[in-house]
């Protein structure tokens, strides 16, 4: 990228991500910190199920308002207000998805709905200006205008129906982004440094959730050599993984076409995702020793590293590096190694969950060599300049 790509008027360096979506962030923190604690203290695939479903939803609506801050970077007194009001109703939200004594599926819905309307409310202020930025945000508009709407309807059917519609919205939410035909329909440019930096800062936050629940955890009790030992691997993992991310994906470059910045952009949705399922994994060693670990734990940690490198593979495929195949392949490479030896300390007595956590760090320690390797021999292919991919 030209170093004067991002300088303001007087030649200055311009912030690419304003503080307002940093602050806007932050509700992030709280409410994936709130979502694993519930998955935490009831592991079973049902609440692991709804809890993933409700990291999506809260995910979509940071996918696209991060979408819509890339094309049009408002920071006025409206755009705060929308920011503002959109961050306490994922707030509470996500507070009603865990109050039990309070909460139902229509209550959850009905301050998602809200959400979802703030967000179209956004797309809404930039309609009038000129294609090709008006013309999309007047067609995402509607798209979650109508989302917004398969939810009402949700709200009114009764419970063991409303599920249907739930999942309707969903697939409004994501597939008709990436499949609406676009064929003559100018679309706006985006700027690729910003969403990278965006996706990245994201990433960064989902990592750090890592340590604070490892932290919270052991501070309910009494810190144990087992306790030590657990965190030293879950360091080295974390570790790791940044090398894995941050070594690579910010400054790979997204490939050109319509679909591929918004294929890149959610495929973080997989990979935050299995962040956060990690350190609930990581959690469970913690307070009880090696032979305190449920089988569970295992099996978290297998889901939660197989989505990992699965997530990196899909972004790394839609990057332009010239060793995309190879760095495709160490990737599945390594979660299919995951998955199996995890399979192998469940079938096997001889083998303890602790040996598998030492294992995982070994194989993130292995995947940074490697790919470290490959990138000495990497180039990144600018087909197109970084300012001026597409997305729909």
């Amino acid at each position: 990228m030209n170093p004067t790509d991002h300088e303001n008027e007087n030649g200055h360096p311009a912030q690419v991500v304003p503080f307002l979506e940093l602050f806007y962030d932050l509700v992030f923190v709280a409410s994936t910190m709130v979502i694993s604690n519930e998955f935490s203290h009831s592991a079973n695939w049902h609440v692991a199920g709804t809890c993933s479903l409700m990291f999506a939803l809260l995910w979509l609506l940071w996918f696209h308002t991060t979408v819509l801050m890339n094309v049009e970077r408002r920071d006025d007194l409206g755009q705060r207000g929308l920011v503002f009001a959109q961050m306490f109703m994922i707030f509470v939200t996500t507070l009603a998805f865990v109050d039990t004594g309070v909460a139902a599926v229509d209550l959850v819905g009905a301050g998602y709905l809200v959400a979802v309307l703030i967000v179209a409310y956004g797309h809404h202020r930039i309609v009038d200006l000129p294609d090709p930025v008006g013309g999309w945000a007047r067609a995402r508009r509607n798209r979650l205008v109508l989302a917004g709407a398969v939810v009402f309807a949700g709200i009114l059917l009764p419970d063991g129906f409303d599920w249907l519609l739930y999942a309707a919205a969903i697939v409004l939410l994501v597939l008709p982004t990436s499949l609406a035909s676009w064929s003559g329909r100018p679309v706006p440019p985006v700027d690729e440094h910003h969403l990278s930096e965006r996706a990245a800062l994201l990433t960064l936050i989902v990592m750090g959730e890592a340590f604070v629940k490892s932290a919270l955890v052991i501070s309910s009790g009494s810190i144990t050599g087992w306790d030590v030992i657990t965190m030293a691997v879950l360091f080295v993992i974390l570790f790791g993984l940044f090398a894995a991310y941050f070594d690579d994906i910010p400054t790979a470059g997204i490939r050109a076409g319509d679909l591929s910045g918004e294929v890149w952009l959610l495929a973080h949705l997989i990979l935050q995702l299995s962040i956060v399922a990690l350190a609930i994994g990581v959690s469970k060693f913690l307070q009880v020793g090696d032979a305190g670990v449920p089988p569970k734990a295992v099996v978290i940690l297998m889901v939660a590293y197989a989505g990992i490198f699965c997530g990196l593979a899909l972004i790394g495929w839609f990057s332009r590096t010239s060793r995309t195949s190879e760095l495709l392949t160490l990737r599945l490479v390594t979660a299919a190694l995951a998955v199996f030896s995890g399979l192998v300390v469940l079938a096997v007595d001889g083998v303890t969950p602790g040996e598998y956590l030492l294992a995982l760090a070994g194989l993130s320690s292995l995947h940074s060599v490697l790919a470290i390797r490959l990138r000495r021999t990497t180039v990144i292919e600018d087909d197109y300049p970084r300012s001026d991919a597409s997305m729909n």
